[in-house]
């Protein structure tokens, strides 16, 4: 019924514009009552607190849309009646703080309703929208700058100050949508589409009205009229949908941008470098200037947030990959990498390789599963680590084999070292209320004397194994 209402309003107002509506007119405006007019205004504050009783109060972003558009509603039919009993337009308290307080409370209620959508983004994210809306902000102060010059330009500090709160409020909704498109998860979300629908309709339908205000070429009763009432319509299409369950967000952290977050940033940072580019050759107001120097400001720094997170990722894409998935000891890959940096750094020195191979743990694998092979090559690898000294190189080669890169140390040092790693591994192992008694085969390499590089020394310790 609300958009069969709002159908009826756009298509009575266009008529009337081509000249052939003045039975529209006759049917729906009668004695100064534009009842059709009236319903538009309602029908959305009645689908609100519909929601709101259907879901409780604990829902604040319905709770606050309902809010929003009564005030909306109320300031409107204050000044059709005004208009209609006095023939001019309001200009009275009422009119002047109903707007203002409409967009506060439908801020809070946008501004909620993401961060409960949108609970666990990455810092990175927020950035993001921060530079989509200001990014936002700085176009719409370019197009804003008519309505700015001539509100600024009134002799009372009041009117002027309300005569520019309608525009500043555009712009931070405009602003809140832009950033609200830089989050993925709200943005792929059918419901959150009506919700952005409904604020750039009315942000648009709005700014228009005001640059048709400030250039003195106000027409009353055209089409773009029912503007408001759709953006309204739609808005509280989107409260219809909200559910007692829905919006639930996770806490876990959300550390991806995706492409589409990335394209408002960037087309946010073209803009702002656009507007400074203008600046310089045409005269644009102080506030867009303002807003596009904060917007790459903004922008730098999520720049140097984005490399800083790209040598993160990169760090622990190389540990990973040097890193036993199993033991979270070095891999056959990192004691290659170490060992031969060690070797070429000190052809001078003595080093010493052990190989060490695990007795019977095949049947460990075979009698108790290989769950508790897994257990025991991770202990196994942390009492290794524990006996072995601060400078030494302990690295799981795979299956049950280890391998340790001495520093420093000959065939007396070498043995010295095989037997120590000997006895700690004597001591009994505890798996799954199993106590296991475990040995181990060692064979011993030396540099230089067995080779010159770490694949020979392997090869030897191997043999000697």
């Amino acid at each position: 019924m609300m958009w069969l209402v709002l159908a009826a309003e756009f298509s009575g107002m266009a008529l009337s514009n081509v000249g052939w509506g003045l039975a529209v007119e006759r049917c729906f405006h009668s004695g100064g009552n534009d009842w059709l007019g009236l319903l538009a205004d309602l029908l959305p504050v009645m689908v609100c607190w519909l929601v709101v009783r259907r879901v409780g109060f604990w829902r604040i972003e319905v709770l606050l849309t309902a809010s929003a558009l009564t005030v909306w509603a109320s300031g409107d039919i204050y000044g059709d009646w005004v208009q209609a009993a006095t023939g001019s337009a309001p200009n009275h308290w009422v009119a002047d703080i109903s707007n203002p307080l409409f967009y506060l409370l439908l801020l809070a209620a946008v501004i909620v309703a993401a961060r409960r959508h949108a609970q666990g983004l990455a810092a990175s994210v927020w950035m993001d929208c921060a530079v989509g809306s200001l990014g936002a902000c700085t176009v719409l102060a370019v197009v804003l700058r008519p309505v700015f010059d001539s509100a600024l330009s009134g002799s009372a500090v009041v009117n002027s100050a309300t005569a520019a709160a309608n525009p500043l409020f555009d712009l931070v909704l405009v602003s809140v949508v832009a950033g609200i498109a830089a989050v993925r998860d709200v943005r792929s979300s059918s419901r959150w589409a009506l919700l952005i629908a409904g604020l750039m309709i009315f942000a648009s339908v709005d700014t228009f009205y005001s640059l048709q205000v400030a250039q003195n070429n106000l027409l009353i009763g055209e089409a773009l009229d029912a503007g408001w009432a759709v953006g309204l319509a739609v808005m509280a299409t989107w409260a219809g949908g909200v559910g007692p369950d829905d919006g639930s967000a996770t806490q876990e952290t959300k550390p991806v941008t995706g492409a589409g977050t990335l394209i408002v940033s960037s087309v946010a940072t073209l803009a702002g470098l656009a507007v400074l580019s203008v600046s310089s050759r045409v005269h644009l107001s102080t506030l867009a200037v303002a807003l596009a120097v904060v917007t790459l400001l903004v922008a730098v720094a999520r720049a140097q947030l984005a490399f800083r997170q790209l040598a993160r990722m990169a760090n622990l894409r190389k540990l990973a990959a040097a890193t036993d998935e199993l033991t979270g000891l070095p891999n056959r890959r990192a004691l290659y990498a170490k060992g031969q940096t060690r070797l070429a750094q000190s052809q001078c020195s003595r080093h010493a390789l052990l190989m060490l191979d695990l007795d019977k743990f095949k049947e460990v694998n075979d009698s108790l599963g290989h769950h508790a092979g897994d257990l025991l090559l991770i202990q196994v690898g942390a009492r290794l680590d524990q006996t072995l000294r601060a400078g030494d190189h302990l690295a799981r080669l795979g299956g049950d084999e280890f391998a340790v890169l001495l520093a420093d140390a000959g065939r007396d040092e070498a043995i010295d070292v095989a037997v120590k790693l000997c006895s700690a591994l004597a001591e009994p192992f505890t798996l799954n209320d199993n106590t296991l008694h475990g040995s181990a085969n060692i064979g011993i390499a030396l540099f230089p004397d067995h080779g010159p590089d770490l694949s020979t020394l392997l090869r030897k310790a191997a043999i000697a194994m």
